[in-house]
């Protein structure tokens, strides 16, 4: 009996020594655990990172030939710690209010990034070099847009493919504090997606060359804009639109009485004789290309008078020489006769008074023009034969009517996108296919027309010097007036070249008072495009 109480009495006890030991253990075990992450916590708080953002992140926009039109800036920027030796190392690379903000910082004993002029080798200074969009003046501004201060798009392209090019990603510079926050001497700055860019972007129809002899050109004048359109693609190589604005004064220039941020190269404007290519169209698809009429200067309809544009009239015109002299009286009396559904008809064909997609989310305004049953009143008809009343169309949109007689009949509509590019993969823009307005020989009789226009007739100032051209001038009023009484009107000159084989449209409007003719306009790029493909043959022999 005693014998059995000793031995539980001794298992007991051994049960509880063994508890008593693993509890130890476990305690121990606890302890080690809660220094190593007090010692690790130590560490993370004498040693973490402090940020500096330089810029943001943003794709680029290319022209055709993959040359940059945004982000065309290279800047270069040093992250400076708070030591003498940096002081030093920054007084010597940069200047004038940047380094006086640097020193500022530094003087505070906070790290700082400042633009450099140069780079230097020292302690306590990292350089890197960021692709930025200039402020300056910038090639296409009104096609490509700006963005705001949070980074996104808010006009052109740079709207339109806002989804694609933003970024939330910035260019950062790194420097190593501790746990008082002090950067720590030794280390260097590090930075952080130090890219030239990011690998999405947008490329564009635009050619830089074509661009900046249209933009060139275009400044002759005070207000309007010039297009050039590659004639078997719809492709538009330039799109100019003046005046300009510089992304650093885009406040003011919203204030600005002469509109500077529109494109006037979409926006709608009323378009006169630029549109009797389109009734010519009508009637030689229809056989009536042989009509004559004898110009007296004016002519009756229903009971109002309609003038000619010479008061003393042409005297007997066909339809070539009508185009020639741009004479209403003709074209008032040959609408007539066709009627008004073969006009609209055609007009239609060329995607007048709709919106023209030149791209995703980038469209032509709607503009307008007379609806069907409106053309039953001679009047109506009248006005629409000269290309006045109730029509409105961009400069955009005239270029289906001159593509089409320029090439063989048909025409793609107008784009400004050749692809886009996200994550190394391409996705070309589509086109869609051609729009069949008018036979071949129409096109070919109406190209033989339009040379007269510059040879014998109103567009003599359209001449260029080094290649041959055709076209149609205009001048439409808009039942508008300057302060001083006269007449706003809209000047055109819409045209191709060279005349026998057409390469290129060109499409030139000014909405303000003429300082310079749109013909000239048209002949200045003519001549500038000419001589850049003349000196590409010459390189590529």
């Amino acid at each position: 009996m005693r014998k059995g109480f000793y031995a539980r009495l001794f298992a007991a006890r051994a049960v509880l020594s063994f508890l008593v030991v693993i509890l130890l253990l476990m305690s121990g075990i606890l302890r080690v655990a809660v220094i190593v992450t007090d010692d690790y916590s130590a560490v993370a708080a004498e040693q973490s990172s402090y940020r500096i953002n330089i810029s943001r992140l943003r794709g680029t926009i290319y022209d055709c030939n993959m040359v940059p039109l945004t982000n065309t800036e290279l800047k270069t920027y040093a992250a400076v710690s708070p030591t003498p030796k940096g002081v030093m190392a920054v007084s010597r690379c940069a200047e004038g209010e940047s380094l006086e903000n640097a020193l500022e910082a530094l003087k505070s004993n906070k790290p700082t990034v400042c633009a450099v002029k140069n780079t230097i080798d020292s302690e306590g200074i990292a350089f890197t070099t960021v692709y930025e969009q200039t402020n300056e003046k910038l090639s296409a501004c009104h096609l490509l847009g700006y963005t705001d201060s949070s980074g996104h798009g808010v006009s052109g392209l740079q709207l339109a493919y806002d989804a694609l090019l933003y970024s939330d990603e910035f260019v950062s510079a790194n420097f190593t504090v501790g746990g008082t926050g002090d950067v720590l001497n030794g280390i260097e700055p590090t930075f952080q997606n130090d890219m030239p860019a990011t690998n999405s972007g947008v490329v564009s129809t635009i050619d830089i060359n074509i661009q900046n002899i249209a933009e060139t050109a275009a400044a002759r004048m005070n207000s309007g804009c010039a297009i050039v359109a590659e004639v078997a693609t719809g492709k538009i190589r330039a799109m100019a639109s003046v005046p300009t604005f510089e992304l650093k004064t885009i406040g003011e220039s919203l204030q600005k009485p002469d509109s500077p941020m529109i494109n006037r190269a979409l926006s709608a404007y009323s378009v006169g004789s630029v549109f009797k290519p389109c009734v010519a169209v009508a009637a030689l698809e229809k056989g009536k290309g042989g009509h004559i009429f004898n110009c007296k200067g004016s002519i009756e309809i229903v009971d109002r008078v309609f003038r000619c544009h010479v008061l003393s009239g042409h005297g007997v015109m066909n339809l070539q020489s009508a185009l020639a002299q741009s004479c209403n009286c003709f074209f008032y009396d040959f609408a007539l006769g066709l009627g008004g559904e073969s006009i609209y008809k055609i007009a239609s064909s060329l995607n007048f008074g709709s919106k023209i997609k030149i791209c995703d989310n980038l469209y032509t305004p709607l503009g307008s023009i007379p609806k069907l049953q409106t053309l039953g009143n001679d009047g109506a008809l009248a006005n629409l034969s000269i290309g006045q009343g109730n029509l409105l169309l961009s400069p955009v949109s005239m270029l289906t009517l001159y593509m089409s007689i320029a090439g063989d009949g048909s025409y793609y509509l107008p784009s400004v996108v050749e692809k886009t590019v996200k994550d190394g993969v391409e996705n070309l823009y589509d086109t869609g296919s051609p729009t069949r307005v008018m036979s071949e020989k129409t096109a070919a009789t109406l190209r033989e027309y339009l040379k007269t226009v510059i040879t014998d007739g109103t567009g003599g100032e359209a001449a260029p010097t080094l290649t041959t051209a055709a076209g149609k001038t205009a001048t439409a009023q808009t039942g508008r007036y300057y302060e001083d009484g006269i007449e706003i009107t809209n000047s055109w000159f819409c045209g191709f070249f060279p005349a026998e084989a057409p390469e290129y449209v060109v499409v030139v409007m000014s909405d303000s008072k003429l300082n310079v003719s749109t013909a000239s306009v048209f002949a200045q790029i003519a001549d500038g495009v000419t001589e850049i493909y003349s000196e590409n043959v010459e390189n590529d022999g």
